[in-house]
């Protein structure tokens, strides 16, 4: 099989002339792979621009996912590949950030997906947090509103597919990787994508990596932008409210070298309220 890439969860291989095998890390179970499997069926059978499921299947003892392929390239890819196409390439997020949101929750698909607000709690509840900063901040999370929106959970530039084409356009992306999809604020989201903008500890030999350092706040600025269009301020403001949460919840992943900068943000976030 030829190897066509691999992150943290699992290496994709190409499954014929028209699929991709995401074969999971012996690690994860059949369970976990059947979840992932009916939250991308639920996902795109909502509407999403997402592959589409095809087979579950095991090989040499490690589980996986056959999708359909999608022939493209990361935003990551795509950048380094055109780095004048930086700013455009955050634009188009934005853009196809506000168009995943406007799909509501697909009761119709065989089930709500899971709750955005249980899933921050369970990890809230199991992250590093001390106890007294633990109850403040499930407090603070309280009073924020909750949504009906379908959410990725961990929308970023290496999760979106391009066709490669210039100029990038919105009907030629497709959003992979759905294992965190929810219902929820949309908000919530954005707050999420932009804690990884912002503050996500980028891997060394991450294509375009010197580019999105650089120049990581003004990409941040234009997608928020165009995501949020003509919104009214308290939207703007309501994003940064979920800032402290989306922090915590990151910090259950674990990633050592971004703790001191998730606990600043959380304590920053409660001190505002």
């Amino acid at each position: 099989m030829l190897r066509l890439g691999q992150g943290r969860e699992a290496e994709v291989y190409a499954w014929g002339e028209s699929f991709v095998l995401k074969l999971f890390w012996p690690e994860f179970s059949r369970e976990d792979v059947e979840l992932e499997a009916d939250l991308a069926t639920k996902v795109w059978a909502a509407g999403a621009p997402s592959p589409k499921v095809e087979d579950l299947l095991e090989v040499e003892g490690r589980w996986g996912i056959v999708y359909e392929r999608i022939f493209g390239v990361s935003l990551i890819e795509y950048v380094w590949q055109n780095p004048d196409q930086l700013f455009d390439t955050a634009a188009l997020l934005g853009l196809l950030h506000r168009r995943l949101h406007q799909i509501s929750s697909p009761r119709h698909t065989g089930g709500w997906l899971p709750s955005q607000r249980e899933r921050f709690l369970q990890r809230i509840r199991a992250s590093k947090l001390d106890e007294a900063l633990r109850r403040d901040l499930l407090a603070y999370m309280g009073g924020l509103p909750e949504g009906s929106a379908l959410c990725h959970g961990d929308f970023h530039p290496d999760n979106v597919l391009v066709s490669g084409q210039v100029p990038l356009s919105s009907e030629n992306a497709w959003i992979i990787d759905w294992p965190n999809a929810v219902q929820g604020n949309p908000l919530a989201d954005v707050a999420r994508t932009g804690l990884l903008l912002l503050y996500s500890a980028l891997p060394p030999n991450l294509p375009a990596r010197r580019e999105l350092l650089a120049r990581r706040k003004q990409f941040y600025q234009v997608y928020l932008e165009h995501y949020f269009g003509s919104a009214p301020k308290a939207d703007w403001e309501e994003l940064e409210a979920w800032m402290p949460v989306v922090a915590a919840v990151r910090l259950r992943e674990g990633i050592e070298e971004e703790e001191p900068t998730l606990m600043r943000l959380i304590r920053r976030g409660l001190r505002r309220r």
